[in-house]
């Protein structure tokens, strides 16, 4: 696979659960081998997308965990596809279990027939594309089931950590990745105690174990600085990394 062809990874939206006036919650759409993945879909992130992709054109929607900042735009997108430009698709979504549930709880008219549920299952599962791509997973601690994600294009991978705390599942699945995107919520501050998250020590320490080629920090919260948090986490991963800016491609 050659530069022209290669993978191809797009941040659609990087805030956190709050950020800052008109940030788009978590978004990131990778291309490859005619494939078209996004890697959750928070709020804003539908409207984002099109800017790059026609929604009803993507393969897979691929949900990492339960939290409204990493799927609520699902909401949006039933209704494109069942009303909107979407209307006779289906799309297949895969996520963990019990999100068709809470979807329906705000109105489960044409879900069914719309959108495909698919259910992560276990500490690493994996979902099938009719695409010479692989697509892994593997449970990472946050609210539990939480997936990190990576994706595989000939020699080509790019991993996205969801959002985790420190740990050593997401550095086994990102091993020797040419990009790992990892969460970075309290950017060169402190992790408040007991929660679940990372900050740019936390990143860079598990880039440097993965053995990644490139770092990208996003799911930043609006008090900490990002440009300073990817300055911090490469130094400790010593390798380059940069902060996530939405509408940005990088070329793996």
């Amino acid at each position: 696979m050659g530069p022209a062809d290669g993978l191809r990874v797009t941040t659609i939206g990087t805030a956190a659960a709050y950020g800052r006036p008109g940030e788009v919650q978590a978004c990131h759409l990778v291309r490859a081998g005619g494939a078209r993945i996004c890697l959750d879909l928070g709020a804003g992130a539908l409207n984002a997308i099109t800017a790059h992709v026609r929604p009803e054109d993507l393969d897979v929607v691929v949900i990492s965990h339960l939290h409204p900042d990493h799927f609520i735009d699902l909401l949006a997108l039933r209704v494109y596809m069942v009303w909107g430009p979407g209307a006779g698709r289906r799309l297949r979504i895969v996520g963990p279990p019990g999100l068709r549930e809470i979807l329906a709880r705000f109105g489960g008219e044409g879900l069914g027939s719309a959108l495909v549920f698919e259910d992560l299952d276990g500490d690493a599962p994996e979902t099938l594309i009719d695409a010479p791509l692989r697509v892994r997973h593997r449970q990472v601690p946050h609210l539990p089931p939480t997936y990190a994600t990576r994706i595989d294009a000939g020699d080509r991978s790019v991993c996205f950590g969801a959002d985790c705390a420190p740990n050593d599942a997401l550095a086994a699945l990102g091993a020797g990745a040419d990009v790992l995107i990892t969460e970075c919520s309290f950017g060169v501050g402190a992790v408040p105690a007991g929660v679940m998250h990372l900050n740019a020590r936390a990143a860079g320490e598990i880039a440097r174990a993965a053995g990644a080629g490139r770092l990208l920090l996003t799911h930043c919260f609006p008090e900490w600085d990002p440009d300073e948090a990817a300055r911090a986490a490469g130094r400790i991963a010593g390798i380059p990394a940069s902060a996530a800016h939405p509408g940005r491609t990088v070329v793996v």
